[in-house]
């Protein structure tokens, strides 16, 4: 085995696999050898054929923590190479429990930086940089350098696609010095490739060139489909810039030739979305369409925003070029979709990107403009070589080119007045949220500013009585700062689940119990209908779960009519939990309950009474539902008043007596 992996870190992979696979033959059940020939698949793209081989022993009971650690881990891997982004999570943090009930460090930091590249591959790009830098700083003192270098490629990746060049050559060459210690050719090649990808984006195409002819040449002994793949992508990209179309043009077709030797959609998307780059420049329409077509067939096995928008926006080009501007403006609106849907975080983001996105369109607006123009100067200096009988079709040339450039300027302003609506739509919300939270702060303030006065000038003759409604409003303002601060945690994305395994009995009880002391104090009666087993325990964020159930416990008792009831009903299936919370009248009108989760509203009826609240406990509820991949719904209940239902994925076991 030892020189097996000598061959496999010396990136002799077609003979490494060659001699596990003859293993594997004769040892079926051994666990070293599938897993060694799992990897040596995974680093060969074939990694729905590592998955094959080695899934069969999750049935084993003889494996260790450790062994089932590293099982868990490579087909995690495998599955987040093949897009099987639910399954990929499932594995990697079952590795990562692993690694915590083992306390091991270095197996810890190998599960932080496995998640870090899932969040990545899901764009998810804060979340990917907190599990890298968590497993940066848990190797520290390890001399594994063949995991430090993966971190600090996983960072350098991500500082690269945020444009911080600096950082990501940074991160890169600290990757490429662990390679070094670590022997693995492999690795270091790899490495070699993201240092040419920072020297294209620095424009430095010559050197590029160089760099990346020593890359392909280092890696081709080495049969690395998706690295050749990427590195003649690359090559393609700096032959472009320097004006060789037609090395470009040979690159990005082996950069296909590679791709399509990997079971990864992702790699083929790249090479084809470089190939149709360069056909589109040639104003190739057939070719173009081709390779559009084959980019079609490979999104729908993707999820991911930044393709899809990549995607729109050669089809706009494409039909641009096909002088089909309805299909053009359908997917420039697309790219505008997906370009909000991907920059919505912050207000100050989405109107710089909406300055970016108007200046843009500006631009190609004046690139068309400009070919259109020069299209019609040689439209006129080709007629003037006619004869006569040619000026008929010259004129209508020209009638059609205006009513083109016509359409275009209508097309321009009509997505300007979009923007501009859509900010002040922006606007709007914002102002209306300061607006109703001031209200919220103006009645409290004002209560506290009137008792304190009356204290200062002994106007209060019952002094207790004063001090418990300061106290009351002072707890109410801290209430309603407390619900801002958490659902500006929630938007920010700061909040994260800690997920334990409690029995459902004992989880339900307190609730039970204090839903029955809260209905007594409002003359209302309690209704509990729990049918799970008391053996019967539930994988969930306890305390997330009792904010949501109290929320919504108090909104119950707090506008239902004395003497009238509160129930609570309580299921469990294999994979979610379920809870019903309804009361009795009075309702809430069907109009108005879509709306009952907007941050502050009220409604104007019976059942809003004179009640104090922040208006943001459903909102709160939203938030935290979502949080937990769960579901939260209103309805009217058919007992009168509102019945609320939620839905919570869970991973569940009885406990065997």
């Amino acid at each position: 085995m030892s020189a097996i992996k000598q061959k496999i870190k010396q990136g002799d992979l077609v003979t490494a696999t060659t001699q596990l696979k003859s293993l594997a033959k004769q040892y079926p059940t051994s666990f070293n050898i599938l897993l060694e020939l799992a990897s040596a698949l995974r680093k060969n793209a074939q990694h729905t054929q590592a998955i094959t081989v080695i899934a069969p022993l999750l049935n084993s009971h003889t494996l260790s923590s450790k062994e089932l650690f590293r099982l868990h881990s490579e087909l995690g891997i495998n599955f987040r190479r093949i897009l099987d982004t639910h399954q990929a999570n499932v594995h990697y943090t079952k590795a990562k429990e692993l690694a915590l009930q083992l306390n091991d460090k270095e197996l810890l930091a190998r599960a932080h930086a496995n998640l870090g590249v899932l969040y990545d591959t899901q764009s998810n790009l804060a979340l990917a940089m907190q599990e890298q830098t968590a497993a940066l700083e848990l190797l520290q003192n390890s001399t594994n350098w063949e995991l430090q270098a993966s971190v600090y490629y996983n960072l350098g990746d991500m500082s690269l696609r945020l444009n911080n060049l600096e950082q990501a050559s940074h991160f890169f060459l600290r990757a490429l010095e662990s390679d070094k210690k670590s022997g693995d050719r492999y690795n270091i090649a790899s490495t070699s490739l993201s240092l040419a990808k920072i020297t294209i984006r620095q424009e430095k195409y010559v050197l590029a060139i160089e760099q990346l002819h020593e890359t392909i040449e280092y890696l081709t002994p080495l049969n690395a489909t998706q690295q050749l793949s990427v590195a003649y992508r690359q090559l393609a990209i700096a032959y472009q810039h320097t004006n060789h179309f037609q090395k470009a043009l040979n690159n990005a077709k082996q950069s296909v030739y590679f791709s399509l030797k990997t079971d990864s959609p992702i790699y083929k998307t790249y090479a084809y979305m470089q190939l149709l780059e360069l056909y589109l420049l040639q104003q190739d329409i057939p070719s173009s369409k081709h390779t559009l077509e084959q980019i079609t067939l490979l999104l729908e096995d993707i999820d991911n925003e930044i393709l899809t928008l990549k995607f729109h926006r050669y089809n706009a080009r494409f039909f641009e070029l096909s002088a089909q501007l309805t299909d053009a403006v359908f997917h420039y609106k697309k790219v505008d979709s997906y370009h909000n849907i991907i920059q919505k975080n912050y207000l100050s983001e989405s109107t710089a990107n909406h300055m970016k996105q108007v200046d843009a369109l500006v631009q190609r607006q004046k690139l068309i403009t400009s070919e259109q123009n020069n299209a019609i100067t040689k439209a006129e200096l080709k007629s003037q070589r006619l004869e006569k009988r040619v000026w008929l079709l010259g004129y209508s040339i020209i009638f059609i080119l205006s009513i083109l450039l016509i359409s275009l300027y209508y097309i321009k302003h009509k997505r300007a007045h979009y923007k501009a609506k859509l900010y002040q739509a922006s606007l709007d919300l914002k102002d209306k949220m300061l607006a109703d939270i001031s209200h919220e702060l103006r009645t409290p303030l004002s209560v506290l500013k009137l008792n304190i006065e009356a204290l200062e000038h002994d106007l209060q003759e019952d002094k207790s009585l004063a001090y418990l409604k300061i106290n009351d409003k002072i707890s109410q303002l801290n209430n309603l700062i407390s619900d801002v601060y958490q659902l500006s945690q929630v938007d920010n994305c700061s909040m994260s689940l800690n997920n334990q395994v409690h029995l459902v009995g004992a989880l339900f009880k307190p609730y039970a119990d204090d839903l029955q002391t809260m209905v007594t104090t409002k003359n209302l009666t309690c209704v509990i209908d729990n049918t799970v087993s008391d053996k019967q325990s539930i994988y969930i964020d306890k305390q997330k779960l009792d904010q949501i159930i109290y929320n919504v416990f108090k909104n119950a008792c707090l506008y239902t009519d004395s003497p009238g009831f509160v129930r609570l009903k309580v299921r469990l299936n294999p994979t979610q939990l379920f809870i019903q919370i309804d009361d009795s009248s009075p309702g809430v009108p069907q109009p108005q309950i879509q709306h009952l989760f907007e941050r502050l509203y009220r409604i104007d009826s019976t059942r809003s009474k004179s009640v104090d609240g922040s208006g943001l406990g459903l909102s709160i509820c939203l938030s935290l539902v979502n949080l937990m991949k769960g579901s939260i719904s209103l309805h009217k209940g058919k007992f009168g008043g509102l019945c609320v239902r939620l839905l919570l994925p869970l991973h569940y076991r009885k406990n065997n007596d």
